[in-house]
């Protein structure tokens, strides 16, 4: 599984439509309202990054989409060489 997160921007008053056609795409796991630069806040779940590119592609397609940022989430299990040379730097740093 992947999951994804984007931040969009929608044409002002149409948040709601907006909202409404989110919530019927698949992969489409949680939509958070924001205030702010964007508008909504959505996480983002299918089987692969394919699959997630497509989505996102689906998303910028719909009607009042005027901008979308988008993040790919990553587990920390599939980094755990990351933490380890992340503390061993630090101690040869610190001699």
């Amino acid at each position: 599984m992947v999951i994804g997160i984007t931040m969009i921007k929608i044409v002002p008053d149409h948040e709601k439509a907006s909202y409404d056609a989110l919530r019927e795409i698949e992969g489409v796991k949680e939509i958070y309202h924001l205030f702010g630069e964007f508008d909504f806040f959505v996480i983002l779940n299918v089987l692969d990054q394919a699959k997630l590119k497509s989505l996102l592609e689906e998303i910028r397609s719909e009607r009042f989409v005027l901008d979308t940022w988008s993040l790919l989430v990553s587990k920390e299990e599939s980094h755990s060489n990351f933490g380890m040379a992340f503390s061993q730097s630090k101690e040869l740093a610190m001699s």
